[in-house]
C-alpha cells in the first residue's frame, strides 16, 4: 500500500472519533433566562427570581401567530448567597438554567437598601454571567413582582424594560458594568436606574436610585434628576430641555443628540473647586414663543435661555446629592484623582465629608443646528411674530 493510501485510510478512520463536544449542552435542554431579580428574604436569606421563556409561545404556528398565553414564566429559589439560592431554583427546572442571553437585573428596593456588596461576587466571577446588561432598583417594590408584571407592548416585561431603559437616553447594556466599576473606585460611587410598576400600565422607568460606598441604596432623584445626573457622568445618548422665554412669551424645546460632560478640578491650598463644563447639540423640535428663529438675534436668545436652564438643572441636582445624600454619584473624586494624583492619596479617606462642601460651578454650550421647517410658530398672525 502506497504512502498517500495509507495517510488516507488513518485520516478516514480518525473522523469516527471527533463526534464534536462531548460536554454541550442541547437547545432543549436548556432554559433560557432573559430577566434576573435579586431581593431580601427572611432570615437574611436571598431571594433569586428568574424569567425564562417558554419555547412553544416565541414561535409562529400554523396560524401565523405566536402560542397563546404568557411568552414567559418565573421561578424562583432562596438561599444564604446566590448560588445556593439558584441551585434551589435548578430543583424546580426540567431544564439546565442558561444565563448567556440575560439582558435585565432588578433589585428589589429592601435588598438594596440592605446592601448589595455581599451579593455581587458572583456577577464579577462568573463568565457565564453577562456584565454588559442592564440593571435597575424596583421601587416601591420586590424584583420578583416586577418580572411577574406585564408591558402592553411586550410579551416580554424584561426586554419592555430594556426598551424603556434605552428610550429614556441612557446608554444601554452597560448599567451593571458601569456599577461594578463605580463600587470599586474611591471617587466615585454608583448610581442605577429605577423602574416602578404602575397597576395596569405595567412599569416605568422612574429617576435614579443613589448608592453610597459601601453599596447601600441612600435615595433616589426624580425623572429629571436623574437624566440630568447622567449628562454629567457623560452616560446620556439623548436629552430634551424644555424652557419658558419671558422675551418670546412661550415655550420651546431643544432635542439633543450630541452630548457631552467635562470635569475640571482646581485645588487652591484647601479650597477644592470643580468647573463642569456641558454640551450639547441638537434640533428645535418644538417652538410656542412669537420668536422668529430665523432671525440671528433670536436664535442668540433661546439659546442663551436654554443653557441658563441645563446650567440651574445641573447645579440643583448636584446640590441635592451634596446636602441629601453626601456620596459623589458623579465622580468628581475621581477627576481630582487623575490631575492631583499625589493630592488625592490624602483626600480619598474623607471624600464624602469634603465632596459635601466641594464648590461647583456649571456652564453649559449648546449648539442649535437646526430650527425645523419654519422659522416663527405657523399659529401666529404677522403682527404678532417678534422679528
Amino acid at each position: 500500500m502506497s504512502l498517500n493510501k495509507a495517510l488516507c485510510m488513518i485520516l478516514t478512520i480518525s473522523l469516527f472519533f471527533l463526534t464534536g463536544c462531548w460536554d454541550r449542552t442541547e437547545l432543549n435542554d436548556l432554559a433560557i433566562e432573559l430577566g434576573w431579580g435579586l431581593d431580601q428574604a427572611k432570615n437574611n436569606k436571598l431571594e433569586i427570581s428568574g424569567q425564562f421563556i417558554i419555547p412553544s409561545k416565541m414561535g409562529m404556528g400554523q396560524s401565523g401567530r405566536s402560542g397563546e398565553g404568557k411568552a414567559v414564566f418565573i421561578e424562583s429559589g432562596t438561599g444564604r448567597d446566590t448560588l445556593e439560592a439558584v441551585q434551589v431554583m435548578q430543583t424546580k427546572l426540567s431544564r439546565e438554567v442558561f444565563r448567556g442571553h440575560r439582558r435585565v437585573i432588578v433589585i428589589g428596593e429592601q435588598l438594596a437598601k440592605h446592601g448589595l456588596a455581599p451579593v455581587l461576587d458572583t456577577y464579577s466571577r462568573d463568565p457565564d454571567i453577562r456584565i454588559r446588561a442592564d440593571a435597575f432598583v424596583v421601587k416601591g417594590s420586590t424584583a420578583k413582582q416586577f418580572l411577574e408584571a406585564s408591558s402592553p407592548l411586550e410579551n416580554i416585561p424584561a426586554i419592555g424594560a430594556l426598551k424603556g431603559h434605552t428610550q429614556t437616553g441612557e446608554l444601554g447594556d452597560t448599567t451593571l458594568l458601569n456599577f461594578l466599576i463605580a463600587g470599586t473606585s474611591d471617587g466615585m460611587t454608583p448610581i442605577l436606574p429605577v423602574i416602578e410598576l404602575t397597576g395596569s400600565k405595567g412599569f416605568q422607568i422612574q429617576g435614579g436610585a443613589i448608592f453610597n460606598k459601601d453599596l447601600k441604596l441612600v435615595g433616589f432623584l426624580n425623572k429629571h434628576e436623574g437624566s440630568t445626573a447622567l449628562w454629567l457622568v457623560n452616560r446620556l445618548s439623548k436629552q430634551t430641555i424644555t424652557e419658558t422665554v419671558p422675551q418670546g412669551k412661550g415655550i420651546a424645546s431643544l432635542s439633543m443628540t450630541k452630548i457631552d460632560s467635562k470635569i475640571k478640578p482646581i485645588i487652591r491650598g484647601n479650597i477644592i473647586q470643580c468647573d463642569i463644563d456641558l454640551s450639547g447639540e441638537g434640533i428645535i423640535r418644538e417652538n410656542n414663543t412669537n420668536l422668529d428663529l430665523t432671525q440671528p438675534k433670536n436664535l442668540t436668545l433661546l439659546k442663551h435661555v436654554l443653557e441658563k436652564k441645563a446650567e440651574k438643572q445641573a447645579l440643583q441636582t448636584i446640590k441635592k446629592v451634596q446636602k441629601q445624600y453626601g456620596t459623589d454619584i458623579f465622580g468628581l473624586g475621581e477627576a481630582i484623582h487623575q490631575k492631583y494624583p499625589s493630592q488625592w492619596k490624602v483626600r480619598k479617606k474623607n471624600w464624602d465629608k469634603q465632596f459635601q462642601k466641594l464648590q461647583v460651578s456649571v456652564h453649559a454650550n449648546l449648539t442649535i443646528r437646526q430650527i425645523g421647517l419654519t422659522g416663527p410658530s405657523l399659529q401666529l398672525k404677522k403682527n404678532e411674530i417678534k422679528k
